[in-house]
């Protein structure tokens, strides 16, 4: 499954380079949602609700679909329904459907329709507040998520050889007329298979998200400045320098820092 992780991580970098994955690709993420990267994995720690830090969201800014396909090496033959097609084996003749061939190995195809990007509207205000978090439980190895991409629906093949086929059953009468590549997405069920590797489709997912994290260059500062004041989680709050909070929210930038996606644990690394 590496492998395939590896493969989607590639292709997506072209358009969403920096952007952090939802793996496995049907795993819901949330603006808000709270992750600790230690160890060498990240899991699930919670929200900044949970934490007594509001998250006002700005509205949802809509992108295009989008569509990849690793250097043409994915053809697509649809077939329309009531008619029987050469090529097709697992499809009836009553089918709606598609046809992907795969002509490399190591190739993928992407589909994503109904993309909307939500994040937090006032990134001043979460600086700030996570710095009054420090010394409670706040450190350098929690992230929090401030920006999600949601789709509608969203399919996802990966050919395992050279010579990969899908065939997919299209919902019935979902634009027959004018199919295009983007009705492949979520619309699809896989009726056959052949050296197929990753294979999903599904509705209301969130493929892409952002994290940041206090910087590390900025606990060091602090520690130096201040000295290890934190009494660890579950321990006294210990109040935080007034001109600490009003850094972060003058210059947020200084204090907090969005994590590259190249920093994302590989899956089987990670037990979130």
């Amino acid at each position: 499954m590496k492998d395939s992780y590896q493969l989607y991580r590639r292709a997506v970098d072209d358009v969403w380079k920096g952007w952090w994955v939802a793996w496995p690709l049907s795993r819901r993420v949330e603006v808000g949602d709270v992750l600790e990267n230690a160890d060498g994995s990240v899991r699930a720690a919670g929200t900044l609700e949970n934490r007594g830090i509001p998250v006002t969201m700005r509205h949802g800014t809509p992108h295009n679909d989008y569509a990849y396909d690793t250097q043409g090496s994915a053809s697509v033959v649809f077939k329309t329904a009531g008619v029987a097609a050469d090529g097709f084996t697992a499809l009836a003749a009553a089918d709606f459907g598609a046809k992907v061939s795969f002509e490399k190995g190591n190739a993928a195809l992407i589909v994503y329709r109904g993309l909307t990007e939500t994040g937090v509207d006032d990134v001043r205000d979460l600086a700030a507040a996570l710095v009054r978090r420090v010394w409670r439980d706040w450190d350098e190895n929690l992230l929090a998520v401030t920006d999600v991409v949601s789709a509608a629906s969203g399919t996802v093949l990966t050919a395992a050889e050279s010579g990969a086929v899908a065939e997919l059953r299209l919902q019935a009468g979902a634009g027959q007329a004018q199919t295009v590549l983007t009705d492949l997405a979520g619309r699809a069920a896989v009726a056959g298979r052949h050296r197929l590797g990753l294979e999903w489709t599904g509705a209301e997912s969130t493929p892409f998200f952002r994290v940041v994290r206090l910087r590390k260059g900025w606990f060091g500062r602090v520690r130096k400045d201040y000295g290890p004041r934190q009494p660890g989680r579950g321990g006294a709050p210990v109040p935080v320098p007034p001109v600490l909070v009003e850094e972060a929210w003058e210059e947020p930038e200084a204090v907090l820092e969005t994590v590259a996606s190249d920093e994302q644990p590989l899956p089987g690394d990670s037990s979130s």
